[in-house]
């Protein structure tokens, strides 16, 4: 296979080449494959951060603010590697959190029980309908990572990174006032 310049493959991605994808693939997917499995992973988990990895990329690239110090391998691979620790803090949370609902549901009679799962559901939609940098910027701050260290993953500037973050809650708080269920909800209990 041919090689490519740095450039040459920020040209690609820019100008939606596949080749600047493929050729990222067979050089640097082996490598973060082999870091993932051994932290907790598969393949399936590596090409998924991949690819959450190349979304970033490309997205920088299209806003025309793109720098890169140093070797484009390395800055794809270290975005790798902080998108899998976050992914394996989120399941270190999940797994918590789990153990703790284990440990409260002998307290929790039905009726609390079926208002969890319906503000968890209500709360579900209306996350999962916003846009993807808000979910991970979003998801990062609820692991309590901080501000600057999301800033460096996601390749924003702190400021724009805090920005979002109200943003985004702002957003969720809107979506969820405004969602039909809720305001369902709402009306049949007199809330306001």
């Amino acid at each position: 296979m041919k090689k490519y310049t740095d450039q040459e493959i920020i040209q690609g991605l820019k100008s939606g080449e596949s080749f600047a994808v493929k050729y990222l693939a067979k050089e640097l997917l082996p490598v973060i494959s082999y870091f993932i499995s051994k932290n907790n992973g598969d393949e399936e988990n590596a090409k998924d951060v991949f690819q959450d990895a190349l979304f970033i990329i490309i997205e920088k690239i299209l806003k025309n603010n793109f720098e890169v110090q140093g070797a484009l391998s390395t800055y794809i691979f270290a975005i790798c590697k902080h998108l899998w620790l976050i992914e394996l803090d989120r399941q270190k949370a999940a797994k918590n959190y789990e153990v703790r609902r284990e440990a409260e549901s002998a307290e929790i009679d039905f009726s609390e029980a079926g208002d969890c799962v319906f503000y968890e559901n209500v709360f579900r939609k209306c996350f999962d309908a916003m846009d993807d940098i808000s979910q991970k910027i979003l998801k990062m701050y609820w692991l309590e990572i901080s501000p600057s260290e999301i800033a460096e993953t996601l390749g924003y500037s702190y400021g724009y990174v805090r920005k979002k973050k109200s943003e985004c809650m702002k957003e969720l708080k809107n979506r969820i006032m405004e969602h039909p269920d809720f305001k369902e909800l709402e009306k049949n209990l007199n809330i306001k």
